[in-house]
């Protein structure tokens, strides 16, 4: 469970980014659970959040202690918690590279929402995801499957099948477009190495001319137009995970 604080003192915008945080991980099939605070000095009393949490978001303009300080007193007690910044002013962003803010989310009713999903996209995947899980409805019923074991998404029409690593006497097949699933799961380190098949880079232990070859000994033909992509992605993969 992707485990998030966030605070702004601006009730209206607090509303919608609670909205968009459920939009965002129920369109990923991913639980979350998120805390919510209208002050800094509110969130800084919460001690066992501060460390648990994932993500953190404050704003930056709020009364009393502001975002920036919050952010350093957070840094005092957890170096490594993912925080990003609210405004509606990009000019604070340098003030961010003190506390490593991963990202500004422009605070804005018309940027509100694509900034912070790609925010969210960021944070997801420099988070170590494999020990994560995901609940999806399969034609079977709703399962929950861990990121780890999916070895690649294969398109059949309207259906696309998840194939597993474990030893899963089940069947797991969705009726969801390969696209639309690939959406879903890229930031859980997935690439679509052709229009039929979307593969887990971490399972992928060799990309030769048009091939991947994964650790399950199955090899996967890569289509002309995506084989840059993938080795681009599979090397940087390698090169974060080495």
């Amino acid at each position: 469970m992707i485990k998030i604080a966030l605070c702004d003192d601006e009730a209206r915008f607090l509303k919608l980014e609670m909205k968009y945080l459920e939009e965002y991980f129920t369109n990923k099939g991913m639980s979350y659970s998120v805390e919510c605070f209208s002050s800094g000095e509110e969130l800084l009393e919460n001690k066992v959040l501060i460390e648990m949490a994932d993500l953190i978001i404050l704003d930056v303009e709020m009364k009393g202690i502001d975002g920036i300080s919050v952010a350093k007193s957070i840094r005092q007690q957890n170096d490594k918690v993912n925080i990003a910044f609210l405004s509606a002013h990009m000019n604070y962003s340098t003030d961010g590279y003190h506390v490593r803010a991963v990202r500004f989310i422009l605070k804005t009713m018309d940027d509100l929402k694509d900034y912070l999903f790609e925010c969210l996209d960021c944070v997801m995947t420099n988070m170590d995801l494999f020990d994560k899980e995901i609940t999806m409805d399969f034609s079977i019923g709703k399962r929950t499957l861990k990121i780890k074991d999916i070895v690649y998404l294969k398109t059949t029409g309207n259906y696309t099948t998840f194939v597993l690593s474990n030893d899963s006497k089940e069947t797991y097949i969705m009726r969801q477009t390969l696209k639309k699933l690939t959406e879903v799961m890229k930031p859980f380190d997935f690439i679509a190495v052709s229009s039929n098949e979307t593969v887990n880079l971490r399972h992928i232990t060799s990309v030769t001319r048009y091939l991947v070859t994964l650790d399950n000994g199955e090899q996967i033909t890569v289509s002309q137009k995506k084989y840059s992509d993938v080795c681009r992605a599979h090397t940087l993969y390698r090169g974060r995970n080495a």
